[in-house]
Order: C-alpha cells, then sequence, then structure tokens
C-alpha cells in the first residue's frame, strides 16, 4: 500500500510537536542553572545536577535541530551556512561523530528546503557511522547553483539495506515506518528543493552530494 505524505502538514505537526517540547526543556535547563547557584549540599547533588543538566542541554540541542530539518520553521526560507553548521554540530556534540564543516565564508544562503535536506543527510549519514567516525559537509556556489556534499567515514560505515533502498530509488512501495521515514522526507525535500541526490559508496565511506539552483534575480527594467 502506498501511503501518500504531504510535505507541509509534516512539517507543521513535527514543528508543533517541537514547539510544545523546547519551553519545558528550556525551562528544565534554567531551573537547574538556578539550583546550581543556591543549591549547596554536597558533591553528590552537584553530580546530579551535572548529568541532569547535560542530558537537558543535549535534548534542547536536538529539539532545534529538529525544528529546522523536519519542522516548519516559522516559514523561513532560507539559512546562512554558520546557521545550519551550529545546529549540525549542536546535534552531533557528545555523540561518537565529529563534525568537519569548513567556514563557508562569502556562500549565499542556503534556499528553501535545501537547508533542511543538508541537515537530513548529516542525520542519516551520522547513523550510518555505528563505531564513529567524521562527517564532512562542503559547499562549492557557482553562479547558478551550489554544489553540497555531506560525507560519512568510519569503520562499518553504511546505510541500513532498507533506506540504502529508499534512497537508491529502489524501495518496494509499502508501509512507511520510523527505520525509512527520515530516508523518504529525504527524498521529497530534494524534490521540492530542485535537486537530484548523487549517492557513491566506498570502504568505511559514503557520501551524498546533489546541485542545489541558486534563486534567479530579475534584471532591473530598463
Amino acid at each position: 500500500m502506498t501511503i501518500q505524505v504531504d510535505l507541509a502538514v509534516l512539517e507543521l505537526v513535527c514543528s508543533r510537536l517541537c514547539h510544545d517540547l523546547v519551553g519545558p526543556v528550556g525551562a528544565a535547563t534554567n531551573g537547574l542553572e538556578l539550583l546550581r547557584e543556591l543549591n549547596d549540599t554536597g558533591q553528590q547533588a552537584i553530580d546530579v545536577l551535572d548529568i541532569t543538566d547535560d542530558s537537558s542541554r543535549t535534548a534542547w540541542r536536538r529539539l532545534e535541530f529538529f525544528r529546522v530539518a523536519f519542522g516548519y520553521s516559522g516559514g523561513r526560507t532560507a539559512w546562512s551556512g554558520s546557521e545550519l553548521k551550529a545546529l549540525a554540530a549542536g546535534m552531533l556534540k557528545n555523540t561518537k561523530v565529529a563534525l568537519d564543516w569548513p567556514d563557508s565564508g562569502n556562500n549565499p544562503p542556503i534556499q528553501g528546503r535545501g537547508g533542511k535536506l543538508v541537515l537530513n543527510l548529516v542525520f542519516l549519514i551520522a547513523e550510518a557511522l555505528p563505531r564513529g567516525g567524521e562527517v564532512r559537509v562542503t559547499l562549492d556556489p557557482t553562479p547558478a547553483a551550489v554544489r553540497l556534499c555531506v560525507e560519512g567515514a568510519g569503520q562499518g560505515a553504511a546505510l541500513h539495506p532498507r533506506v540504502l533502498s529508499m534512497v537508491t530509488g529502489e524501495w518496494a512501495h509499502g508501509d512507511l515506518d520510523s527505520r525509512v521515514i527520515l530516508a523518504h522526507l529525504a527524498c521529497l525535500q530534494a524534490r521540492s528543493a530542485g535537486a537530484d541526490i548523487d549517492w557513491s559508496f566506498g570502504q568505511d565511506q559514503l557520501a551524498a552530494s546533489f546541485l542545489l539552483p541558486l534563486p534567479q534575480i530579475a534584471a532591473p527594467a530598463p
């Protein structure tokens, strides 16, 4: 059975969930900071606060990442490379996967769902590094487009077989589930952004690259 997914509805649902969760998690983080300032009941209590504080901040960073990568994001239409880099770095902080994202300099903002696609690919490729490794993101602008490449390297690097089938267009349509939904979303995001993802695979490495068309600026009227 083929399931028809409306991308805008999916984004709005995710955005609502993230919106409802960001507030309480942020409040918990602020409360922990206050407790740290007021509470002095011994090292054990401080250790517990440290662990809870770290978990809360991890949840906050992930929610911020999810809100942009998978949510509506308040209708924003473009993100700078530094904004996307900060979100990806927050998502991968305290994991076994390092991020290598060189400064983008004066590169143009990433338009439309292209920014979401980059983050989704970072997430998918990081998940394909079961023993850890490195994710590298590069942007190479041209006059008409930006070439983006997300590479992953690490021992045993490989997409799950069903995810691989999804991203390479060989998936037999059926019920979507949590294993393939983000790969399916990446395909929808790419289609919406007018991009075709080129996947490549090697020993302990994989990469996804695509060209993202730049918006055409109309010439001023004579």
